[in-house]
């Protein structure tokens, strides 16, 4: 995390100035953002009430976030740009936070359909957050069908990453029913005070003097430590080539899925059980991150190939995020992330073989250093001044270094709660960048694999195609997986026993259901 100063004066019982740097990764989500561009991350979450009770009340759920929100204390603080440039943005403590600005409570006609939730969902996503305040939002949504009800999250990349989301999820989520039975009574809380904009000069200029010293610091580690520092270096060396051969000299392709997005957004979700991803996984000897690219390559293809485009030899660049973060930092905020770039098939091609090929890439990454270089590179900003940390960003939004994004955040294989009502599925909503008009977000818990597929409203209106695909790919895999695996012989025959869903909170397979945004402000 950046460097903060928050001291308490005894004497006096004052407390002192606070404020916290933003990393260089964080700056630069901020700089990123624009009215087309949403640096926002979000999560639809659905749950299912108790056997013949209501599901949670608003109040009930806004008594839980007063009660554990000193758990997340960035949640309370908003970020400062001071005028003068040299002096970076840093997060302070909002001394005007209102708790009820930030918790909101919503009902759609009962009894609301899943369209309907997801409707209402993306006009609130396809909003900009306000800066001047902590940068999320949390909306109570009541009135679905079966009982249901559902919070839709919505939190600016600058505070957190995907990993680090599903820390922040579990601070409102229990792992039983009755866990929130009774609450604590919330802990106090009083705003530190903003430091003046002369101390946050003062004290970029005092880092920056320092910067030398710590890489003189550095050096000397390396001297004391030769073949381990060799090592590191080489791999740091080899990753830094990587990522610039591959990325900044060699453009991704064009494509449809690569023009400039407008205001709004939609949303197509799909669920799939995990047990059919893990038995193509196991009987192929892959990965389950593997399986989900093979899934996303194919279902694109075919969406593609639906709209009319050639995709005879096309190679589109997907940009798959990896967390860095290690044990040490579980509960920490703040992105712990770098990119790497993997290049898919979207021709037609035998599934295993498009599997195969997923496969490859993602370990060719992995041994090439990539990610440690991307880092390294991503680590260089810590030491620059923030102008430089907007030029850099926005010369990386707008090159074409990747033609899609496809994220996949692993989460808790078993049952969640929320005061009582259980977790049917959490569906992901993720940014779109420039010259972008379709991401992928993946999240895996209790048993489903849940696929939100964000898109330029304008830019691919039938994207309601691609959850019915990414349903076919998965299956086209478990059917080849049945030939070798008696495992996936089972899952294969209780598929086509199975009648299809309708909707993707009732099942998997072809389940799906589309978000639209028309552009009217809820």
């Amino acid at each position: 995390m950046g460097e903060h100063v928050a001291q308490r004066d005894d004497q006096q019982g004052s407390v002192e100035p606070f404020a916290e740097r933003l990393s260089s990764t964080d700056v630069a989500f901020l700089e990123m953002e624009s009215p087309t561009r949403h640096m926002h991350v979000g999560g639809l979450f659905v749950f299912e009430p108790p056997d013949d009770e209501p599901h949670f009340s608003f109040a009930s759920f806004l008594e839980l976030v007063n009660s554990r929100l000193h758990l997340i204390p960035r949640y309370r603080q908003k970020v400062l740009q001071p005028a003068f440039g040299l002096a970076g943005a840093v997060w302070v403590d909002d001394p005007d936070f209102d708790l009820s600005y930030h918790v909101r409570h919503a009902a759609l006609p009962a009894p609301g359909t899943t369209d309907q939730l997801t409707e209402y969902a993306t006009r609130i996503l396809s909003r900009q957050l306000d800066r001047d305040r902590p940068l999320w939002e949390l909306y109570v949504i009541e009135g679905l069908e079966h009982g249901r009800v559902a919070l839709l999250g919505k939190t600016h990349h600058a505070m957190i990453d995907g990993l680090a989301g599903i820390d922040i999820a579990t601070v409102m989520l229990d792992l039983a029913p009755d866990a929130s039975d009774e609450l604590p009574d919330p802990e106090p809380w009083t705003p530190r005070p903003a430091p003046s904009e002369s101390a946050l000069t003062a004290r970029t200029l005092r880092h920056l003097a320092r910067s030398p010293a710590e890489v003189a610091e550095s050096l000397g580690r390396l001297a004391r430590t030769p073949k381990v520092a060799a090592g590191k270096a080489l791999a740091v060396g080899r990753g830094v080539g990587r990522v610039t051969r591959a990325n900044l000299l060699r453009p991704a392709p064009r494509s449809p899925l690569n023009v400039p997005p407008g205001r709004h957004r939609r949303l197509a979700l799909q669920r799939l059980p995990l047990e059919e991803v893990k038995a193509v996984k196991d009987a192929f000897h892959t990965t389950v991150n593997d399986v989900i690219l093979a899934v996303i390559a194919d279902a694109t293809g075919r969406f593609l190939r639906q709209r009319g485009t050639r995709t005879e030899g096309m190679w589109l660049r997907a940009m798959v995020p990896v967390s860095t973060r290690d044990a040490s930092e579980t509960h920490a905020l703040g992105n712990r992330v770098v990119a790497v770039f993997v290049d898919l098939p979207m021709f037609e091609m035998d599934p295993i073989q498009r599997l195969r090929v997923c496969h490859e890439a993602m370990s060719d990454v992995k041994s090439s250093h990539a990610a440690v270089g991307a880092g390294f590179l991503l680590g260089l900003g810590e030491f620059a001044p923030p102008t430089i940390h907007a030029m850099a960003a926005r010369v990386a939004v707008n090159a074409r270094l990747f033609n899609f994004l496809v994220t996949n955040v692993p989460g808790p294989q078993l049952p969640i709660y929320c005061l009582g009502s259980r977790l049917l599925g959490a569906f992901p909503f993720t940014p779109l960048a420039a010259n972008h008009s379709y991401s992928v977000g993946v999240t895996s818990m209790d048993g489903w694999v849940n696929v939100g597929i964000t898109a330029d409203y304008d830019a691919l209106p039938d994207v309601q195609e691609v959850p019915e695909m990414v349903g076919a790919a998965l299956a086209e895999l478990v059917a080849s997986a049945a030939a070798v695996s008696e495992r996936a012989r089972r899952l294969e025959a209780s598929r086509e026993r199975s009648a299809t869903p309708t909707d993707a909170l009732d099942g998997a397979g072809a389940a799906a259901t589309t978000v639209t945004d028309t552009g009217t402000q809820a």
